[in-house]
């Protein structure tokens, strides 16, 4: 039978973190395993996953320094034992019904990869409602690479660690950079071209939590230019592989982002005090 690992990265999170995992082990789908990474949490996040492992025999906790997401979640693929992984962010929740699904599509398709859709806002116990056309659509890596470029929902969608079901033996030799934030536009286009067919559903499965103080909505430091990176090395992978559409597309991202960014903090790096200001801040993070 399949059995699901659920990764979830954790750093300071106590006021989400029981709603989490509430709706994972909560799922009705009850081959799972819940592998919480606590990434140095100083505050009281740690001895929440504590209280779930000690609660859910399916429940695992890992405890390290913090040392950021992508070694979280390398730590929690190092832990895995099922056959599928599924991540899901700690402030983040999921349907009731949604391994079920994702699990039965995969089976029923012969696909290394489900993605679902998602919803995104603040609410706190939103209630799925499946409104949604229970068609299947199949397609291919390079299709699925290309709707990270469509729109934003479709970039968080198809780029996110998180809203898809992948077959664990695809991981293998893929590592989250460590070190570095927007770990996803390093990684997930790797994670893709491997598969053989992926499964897309239009039913949201997935409750994106916009939370006022995450990473992405923090104020301006230079680790939010991280990102600048990936986008080099996803057109040189592009390169690498032949693709040259996406790497076309690629590269007319990475000179827009590389404008906007110069356009968005010529001010800052022309001022003493704002510099000095945002380079306490990146050592801190």
């Amino acid at each position: 039978m399949d059995l699901v690992s659920v990764i979830i990265p954790v750093y300071n999170v106590e006021d989400y973190l029981d709603r989490c995992v509430a709706s994972v082990v909560g799922q009705t789908f009850q081959n799972i395993e819940v592998i919480l990474v606590d990434d140095g949490s100083t505050d009281g996040s740690a001895e929440i996953c504590d209280r779930w492992s000690a609660k859910d025999s399916r429940v695992k906790t890992l405890h390290q320094t913090n040392q950021g997401v992508s070694a979280a979640r390398n730590a929690g693929l190092q832990a895995a034992s099922g056959n599928w992984i599924l991540q899901v962010d700690s402030d983040d929740y999921i349907a009731p019904d949604a391994v079920e699904r994702l699990v039965s599509t995969a089976n029923e398709t012969s696909s290394d990869m489900v993605i679902c859709d998602f919803l995104r806002g603040s609410e706190d116990n939103h209630v799925f409602v499946d409104e949604y056309s229970k068609e299947v659509e199949l397609i291919d890596p390079e299709t699925a690479i290309s709707r990270i470029y469509i729109s934003d929902h479709s970039a968080l969608r198809f780029a996110s660690p998180a809203i898809k079901l992948c077959k664990f033996c695809q991981y293998s030799g893929i590592i989250y950079p460590e070190g570095k934030i927007f770990e996803d536009i390093y990684t997930t286009h790797k994670l893709l071209y491997r598969c053989n067919q992926i499964a897309v559903l239009e039913s949201p499965l997935y409750y994106y939590f916009q939370r006022p103080n995450s990473i992405m909505t923090t104020e301006f430091n230079l680790k939010k230019l991280d990102y600048l990176q990936a986008l080099v090395e996803r057109v040189e992978f592009f390169s690498a592989h032949d693709m040259r559409e996406l790497e076309s597309i690629a590269y007319d991202e990475l000179l827009h982002s590389l404008i906007w960014e110069y356009s968005r903090t010529r001010d800052v790096l022309h001022s003493h005090e704002a510099v000095s200001y945002t380079h306490l801040r990146a050592h801190e993070t």
